[in-house]
This record gives structure tokens, sequence and C-alpha cells, in this order.
């Protein structure tokens, strides 16, 4: 019921309403249907009928828009190539819920109940708990590191045509930078801050924010402590991931929170053996094998985690990819491990795991700091293949699905500048380098890849000047700093757009364009210091902006966030940032809103609405008890 009333409230405090070209749904343009694959990506589809049985109904808008699906006679067995899967002991299936008009409800998996109009959901979850994020009233989310469980950076709303100035809004905390993805669902925008360096007390601790993109202002936080094993220079870097309700928090002091991402309040702790958790006696604790890590690691405790297939994927630092289920029960959560591997830790660390398709099964591709790729059966976790790529003295940094068995791996020797680099197409299948270019995105920077093209902003490694890339006519050229547009079959580039910008975050691509943040500070403006929308057929600019209020000091270093037209950035001093066509000024239903910034300010909402809003909401209240 809770969550009914923030949609609504939401809902009927926005100003402008949208219909995307690409995600369909605005309510009064009729019943849809929304189809949640489970891992960060959906699509929404009209309605083509009226009646018939709940499964008729489905099977016939997924018909009519070519998207092949299986059935039992009762039950959706399998969507867009997509099957209900056994990941450890838990199965993840096809449900069906229904709009009844301000939330999610569930059906029934049992597809022969009559259809008599509506807007409809089939969604792949593990339990009819987990409800789709995804409304008619916001058709968009992004909800993990890159979007999806890929990590593909590519999102399936709109951006705005242009950008005003000054901003449509911002919002700074004073606990850290933002370095993580910014996560957004339901109208509420979610991102972890680093810990201030410079800070004390808690401000020098990590925190997870939700923040109310209506009011602009912060509705709940929730700090906990930085690295156990950490120096006093570390940071945050993690991206949290959203399950539905919930919201998981995967730390560099190796916790793992479960928290309800309407309220705040934790709903479970997951810890290592014997050790005590951060909230004991509060909630749900759980316990996962950690083991002891022995040489380098890139980062500390657990990494950033994907969701897929029902499970919640991600590396800790002893070398060791876990599988566990999250689940809703009752007031609280619960963790449990469905398989991990390997069984003891190797003391070698990755950035967050994907998850790609690889003949007739799913597989978690995660990479060690060693230079070996790792592709793990996502049903139990057994290694399927494992193989070094010759990289000399490079590390890997990060794997990226590309669609047919290839992956492109990412790799520097590690230091804050490289002074070796690469970027290498590998083919799964069997196991084999298809081409290499000895260029490499700056600090890290991670590839979208659509179709058969990698977009990135590539420079080339401190001891690799004068490297070379061939064009698309094989003619060897320079490789220099900017943004390109390279094949995914041999790699030569299409296009090239040169600048210093330094974008150390990656591409965001939607809608056939591409979105940028240079790395570089306000201090080196206009080459620094901009949020950039790019023509992913040319790499022209289409606008670049200020990002203001800034400083001289601030670099930006996580990836725009586009959904339902606006652009979501951040940067090292704790600004975020709302890009859209409409300028800066803050559009408030009310000026005298009461708002805790401490809690979550949702329910102070109702209190804006008539007498005739507030007796829609008890009518609500009453017809789902």
């Amino acid at each position: 019921m809770r969550r009914t009333m923030v949609i609504l409230a939401l809902a009927l405090l926005l100003a402008v309403p949208y219909v995307s070209p690409v995600t369909y749904a605005e309510p009064d343009v009729g019943d849809t249907l929304l189809v949640d694959y489970g891992n960060g990506t959906a699509t929404w589809y009209p309605m083509t009928t009226s009646g018939g049985t709940l499964l008729s109904a489905v099977e016939d808008v997924l018909d009519i828009n070519s998207v092949p699906c299986t059935d039992d006679g009762t039950s959706l067995t399998s969507v867009g190539g997509v099957y209900n899967r056994i990941v450890g002991t838990q199965e993840c299936s096809w449900r069906f819920y229904i709009w009844d008009s301000y939330a999610w409800i569930y059906g029934a998996t049992d597809g022969s109940e009559k259809y008599a109009g509506g807007t409809l959901a089939v969604a792949y979850y593990p339990t009819e708990d987990i409800l789709p994020v995804s409304t008619p009233f916001y058709t968009g989310s992004w909800t993990s590191f890159r979007g999806d469980s890929s990590g593909s950076a590519v999102s399936g709303s709109y951006g705005p045509v242009e950008a005003a100035t000054p901003l449509e809004w911002s919002l700074n905390v004073s606990t850290g930078g933002i370095y993580s993805s910014i996560l957004a669902a339901d109208g509420l925008v979610y991102y972890i801050t680093g810990g201030d360096y410079y800070g004390t007390g808690v401000n020098r601790n990590p925190h997870l924010y939700c923040v109310d993109t209506v009011n602009h202002e912060v509705a709940w936080k929730f700090g906990y402590s930085i690295s156990q094993s950490a120096g006093s220079s570390e940071y945050e870097l993690n991206t949290p991931v959203v399950i539905g309700d919930m919201i998981v928090v995967t730390s560099s002091n190796r916790h793992v929170f479960c928290l309800d991402r309407y309220e705040g309040k934790v709903l479970a702790e997951m810890v290592p053996e014997g050790e005590k958790a951060q909230y004991a006696g509060v909630f749900n604790t759980f316990e996962y094998a950690y083991g002891t890590v022995s040489g380098a690691v890139s980062s500390k405790g657990a990494g950033t985690a994907v969701y897929d297939s029902g499970a919640l994927y991600f590396t800790t630092s002893d070398g060791v990819l876990h599988a566990v289920s999250v689940m809703h029960s009752g007031g609280s959560a619960v963790f449990d491990e469905l398989w991990r591997y390997p069984s003891s830790g190797s003391g070698t660390c990755s950035a967050a795991p994907s998850v790609m398709e690889l003949g007739d099964r799913k597989v978690i591709v995660t990479a060690g700091n060693n230079g070996t790729i790792m592709c793990l059966d996502q049903k139990d976790g057994s290694l399927v293949s494992s193989f070094d790529v010759e990289l000399g003295v490079y590390g890997l940094c990060k794997v990226i699905p590309a669609g047919n068995r290839k992956v492109i791996a990412m790799a520097d020797d590690g230091a804050m500048i490289p002074l070796n680099g690469c970027t290498v197409a590998v083919d799964l299948g069997n196991a084999s380098v298809l081409w290499k270019a000895d260029v490499f995105p700056y600090m890290h920077s991670v590839p979208t890849i659509v179709g058969n093209t990698i977009y990135t902003y590539l420079e080339p490694s401190v001891s690799g000047t004068g490297a070379q890339l061939p064009d698309k006519n094989g003619n060897m050229t320079d490789a220099e700093p900017g943004y390109y547009a390279l094949s995914l079959d041999d790699g030569h580039w299409i296009w090239k757009k040169p600048s210093d910008a330094r974008t150390r975050s990656g591409m965001t691509y939607c809608d056939g364009r591409l979105y940028c943040v240079d790395y570089s500070t306000l201090a080196e403006w206009p080459v620094g210091g901009a949020a950039r929308c790019l023509d992913a057929e040319t790499g022209d600019i289409v606008w670049s902006v200020r990002l203001e209020p800034g400083s001289n000091t601030a670099y930006n270093m996580c990836a725009p966030t586009v959904l339902d037209g606006k652009v979501y950035v951040g940067n090292d001093d704790g600004t975020l940032y709302c890009i859209s066509d409409i300028p800066g000024k803050e559009r408030h239903s009310t000026s005298d809103a009461d708002y805790e910034s401490e809690g979550l300010a949702h329910w102070s909402w109702l209190l804006l609405f008539s007498v005739a809003t507030l007796t829609a909401v008890v009518a609500v209240i009453m017809y789902r008890k």
C-alpha cells in the first residue's frame, strides 16, 4: 500500500506528461503490455485485444510485434528467447501482473484467467513478491551498472532534443563524489557517494541517496562504514542494483545491504562468516564465505553487482564470484547463496560481471586482474571456458559482451595514467583473439556496443604514443585522443572526432545519440566541464552544456543516465545534475511543501492533495483490502 501511495503522489505531481518514442506507454493512449525481462531491460507494447484469456491476449501482442514466445497451455515458458530457468536451487519464470491504476498487483501464473481489458505485464522473476519496476507513469528505468545485466549502456528511452540553460536542476551533498552509475525508477534517482576524503564523522563514509525528481530533494539516505581493510584514501566506487521494491548495495567493507527503496529501511544484511553485522539484531543477518586475499586487487570487499534470472551476481576481492538469491520476507528480506566460483578465492578481483548468451546457454563473464577471462554457466557456476588473453604486463579491466560470442576486453597496467594498454576483441566460443589495438580508453573508460559498432573515447597510453588504427580502407592512421566509432569486425575506425576532454566514464547510447561527460574540470572549459550529446552516425556534436554550478577541481567519472527526456550526471564534488530541454527553475506543485531530507518525504506529498484526491486514495486502500 505504501508503494501505491508513493506512485500516485509522483504521478499527480508531474507537471509535463510525456510519450516515449521508444519505450511506449502513457496511460491515456490506451491499454498496454509491459514485457520485463528481469535484467534491466523492458519493452512496452499497445494491447491489441480486449477479450480472451490473459495468455492469448499477451501472445497476440507478442506475435504482432514479432517477439517469439512459447507456452505450456496455461503459462508462458519463454519470451524473446528467455526461457524459464533454474539458477542453483531457484527457478525464475514468466509471471502475469495487472495494473490497478496505481500499482502492479500479482495476477496469476495461470494464464487461463479471463482478460477483460486493462494494462498488463509479463515479468521474469523468481517470485510474485518482486514487482516490475517500470510503470505507465514512468515507463523507463535504469536499474543497474550501465543499465542492465550485460552492462550495455544502451537506453531504450529518449533524451532531450536540446539542453536548456541554466540546467533544469542540481543537488549537492557533502559525503564525497558520485562515482557510481545513477539509477532511476518511479521518478526516484539513486546513487552512491564515495565518502569525503577530507570529511569527518559520517561525511567520511559512503552513502546511498534516494532523490525525489519532482521536488529535487533527498528523500532518504543510508550511510555505511568505509572499507575495513582499506587505507584512508579509499573511495566507494560501487553501483547499487534495483530489484523490484528493493535496492541492494554491495560494499567495499564486504557487507551486502538490502533496503526498501521507497523508505530506505534496511531489510537484510549479508556479512563474511564470523563477522559482526553493522546493524546486528535489527533485521535478518546472513553469512557468506570470504577467503584470504592475496596479491594485488583493484578494489576491496564486494564489487558492483548485476541482477539476472532471479539472481544477484558479484565478485569479491578474494577472487570469488557469488550468485545470490534476494527475496522479500514479510517486513524484511532473505539472502540465500545459490552458488559460488571458485569455492575459495584466488586473490584476484574484477569489475562488475556481465551476463550474455553463448550458444544455447546463459553465461556469466568475469575478468581477473591477471588477464584471465572466465565464462561460467549461469545455472550452477560451472566453468564453461577459461583462457588468458595475451596482454603482456597488462591486467584485465573490463569485459563487454558484443553479441555472437564476442566480447571486447579493455586492459591497462593499472596505473592512474596508464603506461601500457590495449583493446582486444575475443571470440568466447573458441577462445581466440579476433583483433588487438594498442590504444586504450583513458582511465578505464568502457565502450558501448550497438549492433556492429563500438563507441568509445580513446586515448593512446603514454608508451603507446604513435599507436595506429586502420581506417575503413585498411590504411593505418595515428590514434589520437577523441571520440571514436569502431567496427566490431576488425577494429577499423568508422569516424573519429579529436578531443582532449578525456571522457573517462564511457558513453550512453539512446535513440541514435551518444551522451557523455568530460572528465576534465570547468577550469579547462570549453574542453572540460561539459556534458555532450553526439550524433551516433557521424560523431558530430548535437549539443554541449557547461555543468554549473560547479568548480575548477570537480572531475566527472560516472556515465550519463538517459531516461524520459532527462540526462543525469554527477561529479566528484558530490553534485547531481539533471539536464533537459526545460530551463533551470524548479517545478514544484506547491511553494510551501514541508520536506524532510533525512527520511522518506513521499508521505508529506499527500498533505498537498485535495479532499477529492484523498478520497480516491482511501478508495484504493479499501479496494486492495
